[in-house]
């Protein structure tokens, strides 16, 4: 029998619960549903920031020190205001629930589910500097996977269970692949056969495929092109910042520097975040470029990375800042030669802590023949949903709207894997 009470309550309620077993990536993150919004609503550049953990040095020996208490904090800028339109008739509104979110909720849905994830990805992408991989091969070895993951433990990650590895469909058949002779747990190995998928709690990480994650085409050099550090004591000496401007030069011909491209500055080793000491046997702290750099010729010019170089203080990353005159490594720019830029999807592994999504609730207009909302804190999701008639086609259109805003919490809780 037909349900006639197919409220705006069940279908706000219903496209919450679509939306949120529509997501991949998302889930794997920090969400932050704001509810300072909730009576008012939001407006697209409304700000939520989300602050960080305070560091501090410590003393040795009986003499108080007193450390400065310096709290910083990240800005979630609500940017997108995503929405899919349709009409539902009377007949649409007169199915059951169960009916009316197969044939009309989740298919748009959909598209409001792979919006939020692919900005995630790409905001990943393109913020997260550590990475791991060949660009332009994907992956065979666990062993990978197991690298992003110590460059999570090198950065102080907690392993709480929070932990995932989200990658795209091709590199998950390679992976999965790869390791079908492995001894494991018969069931573990049987789930995999049947489902294609790598496991839960695999390799200390839960697996999620995507097909949201984003390629990266990494920068481009023609010729025989040595870039090097201009200048001494660049970064910060103390403080912190969410990003550096560094100045670099270019020897001969032309260099391309694309965001979420990394790269690494001679004498800049990384160091853990609570001692303060090199990992990784001194391995050069990776940076990600997060403005376009281009230098025509030779000459000096300057780039934008992500972490901020800082050599010193509470917020201390590096062991010093890079070496004047020295040479800048990169991941994957092109040597002499190459015909074009490698491109790699960028797969991701990462503590739930590394990203935030904010989501707030949007306004409910006046006026119109039904509008609703549905949120929960707990999941961080709101989604709007508003119908009206409109006379100038005797038609009722209905749309669905999210607005949210990504941003980069703990970049060094994520680790890229390239394929």
């Amino acid at each position: 029998m037909a349900n006639t009470e197919l409220t705006i309550s069940k279908i706000t309620n219903e496209a919450l619960m679509v939306l949120e077993n529509s997501l991949t990536f998302t889930m794997c993150v920090n969400r932050d549903y704001d509810d300072q919004y909730a009576v008012v609503g939001a407006k697209i550049g409304d700000t939520v920031n989300v602050r960080r953990p305070v560091r501090v040095i410590g003393t040795t020996g009986p003499n108080l020190n007193i450390e400065d208490f310096n709290e910083t904090s990240i800005p979630v800028v609500l940017t997108t205001q995503f929405h899919t339109d349709t009409q539902f008739g009377t007949k649409e509104l007169a199915l059951n629930v169960d009916m009316f979110s197969d044939r009309v909720l989740k298919p748009q849905i959909a598209a409001i589910a792979n919006k939020i994830d692919f900005q995630g990805t790409t905001t990943a992408a393109n913020g997260i500097a550590n990475i791991v991989g060949t660009p332009g091969t994907p992956p065979t070895a666990l062993l990978t996977y197991l690298t992003a993951a110590a460059f999570l433990d090198a950065e102080g990650t907690p392993r709480d269970g929070e932990r995932s590895c989200v990658i795209e469909p091709f590199t998950s058949a390679t992976i999965i692949d790869a390791l079908k002779g492995l001894f494991v747990p018969q069931d573990k190995i049987g789930s995999q056969y049947m489902r294609g998928l790598m496991g839960r709690d695999s390799a200390g990480m839960n697996w999620y495929n995507d097909q949201n994650i984003v390629s990266h085409t990494f920068g481009f050099a023609t010729g025989a092109t040595t870039i090097t550090v201009n200048g001494a004591n660049q970064g910060l000496a103390t403080g912190w910042a969410a990003t550096s401007t560094i100045s670099i030069n270019n020897s001969a011909n032309n260099v391309t520097l694309q965001v979420g491209d990394v790269l690494q500055f001679p004498g800049s080793n990384a160091v853990n975040p609570q001692n303060r000491q090199a990992y990784g046997s001194n391995r050069l702290r990776n940076f990600v470029v997060t403005a376009t750099a281009t230098q025509s010729g030779a000459g000096n010019f300057n780039v934008v990375v992500s972490p901020a170089v800082i050599y010193g203080g509470q917020f201390q990353n590096v062991t010093a800042a890079p070496t004047t005159g020295g040479t800048v490594t990169f991941t994957s720019l092109p040597t002499a030669g190459a015909s074009s830029a490698v491109i790699s999807p960028q797969n991701i592994v990462l503590h739930r802590n590394a990203l935030t999504l904010a989501v707030a609730d949007l306004e409910l207009p006046e006026g119109v023949h039904f509008a609703g909302r549905a949120s929960d804190e707990e999941i961080g999701l709101s989604i709007r949903v508003v119908r009206q008639y409109t006379i100038n086609n005797d038609a009722i259109p209905t749309r669905l709207d999210v607005l949210f805003g990504w941003a980069m919490l703990y970049p060094e809780l994520g680790c890229r894997v390239a394929a």
